[in-house]
């Protein structure tokens, strides 16, 4: 689960507001908040997404903005498109005012955890029951699209695992981002640990599968110990130590004992 972003009740709208989206298109998708509090291990808000789609800024008294979106377009089964939200109104989110909630919204709640973009649901709501074969269309264009993308990708890194050696890893400064996202993160520790990986793999006289593996999986080992001190690791740190092995296992000419990570980590 990635870290929860840590902003105070006052930082979310309250209860009862009413606010629209812009959809992309020209339009506007609509929701309410419902409640704030202190929800799945941080601050939140629970937001309703309405029915209403629209040209303008509705006005207040409009009765979708009291409606909630049940969600059946695509794989959605009748879903009520009610959910919670750790992270800040985006700015460009406009608030319409505030009502009063109906005992329904009152008693409402949700198991999901999501953005608020997720009112847009609206628009590919409509799409599905106005406008299916377009938007099935533009699906399958976009699809398309995104997987010559991963095949360009895919090609990219393939040169660039080829052209990895130990010797090219040896000075990477590792987890360059992470210095933009949280200053308690064990920054340094991560760097040495790939660092000493690198410098154990040159060292070994011959490199051979059980070798990588062992070195591999003791690296692995203090990473765990070094999150167990720290619990520092959620989506981002992960991926990015993932790749770390990934591009140290590639340049050791061995880049499928990368898959045993899975087993060996405790993060």
């Amino acid at each position: 689960m990635s870290r929860r972003p840590k902003y105070r009740e006052q930082d979310f709208p309250p209860a009862g507001t009413v606010f629209v989206a812009p959809t992309g298109d020209g339009r506007f998708a609509a929701g309410r908040v419902l409640r704030r509090e202190f929800h799945g291990g941080a601050q939140a808000a629970l937001i309703a997404g309405c029915s209403w789609l629209g040209n303008e800024v509705p006005q207040l008294d409009s009765p979708e903005l009291r409606e909630t979106l049940i969600l059946s377009h695509h794989n959605w089964q009748s879903v009520p498109n009610v959910f919670w939200t750790f992270h800040l109104m985006p700015p460009d989110f406009i608030i319409v005012g505030q009502i009063e909630l109906s005992p329904s919204d009152l008693a409402a709640s949700s198991d999901g955890y999501t953005g608020w973009q997720s009112v847009l649901h609206s628009l590919a709501q409509w799409r599905w029951d106005f406008d299916r074969e377009a938007l099935l269309q533009d699906e399958a264009r976009q699809a398309a699209e995104k997987a010559e993308a991963q095949r360009q990708r895919a090609v990219t890194r393939a040169e660039l695992m080829k052209s990895l050696t130990l010797s090219s890893l040896l000075d990477r400064a590792w987890f360059a981002t992470w210095g933009n996202v949280d200053s308690d993160l064990p920054l340094h520790e991560c760097r040495a640990s790939m660092k000493k990986l690198v410098q154990e793999l040159q060292a070994a006289p011959k490199l051979t599968l059980s070798v990588v593996k062992k070195h591999l999986k003791q690296s692995v080992n203090e990473v765990n110990r070094l999150n167990a001190k720290h619990n520092f690791i959620s989506t981002i740190e992960r991926e990015d130590i993932c790749e770390a092995y990934d591009h140290i296992a590639c340049a050791a000419k061995f880049p499928r004992v990368t898959d045993q990570i899975e087993e060996w980590r405790e993060w």
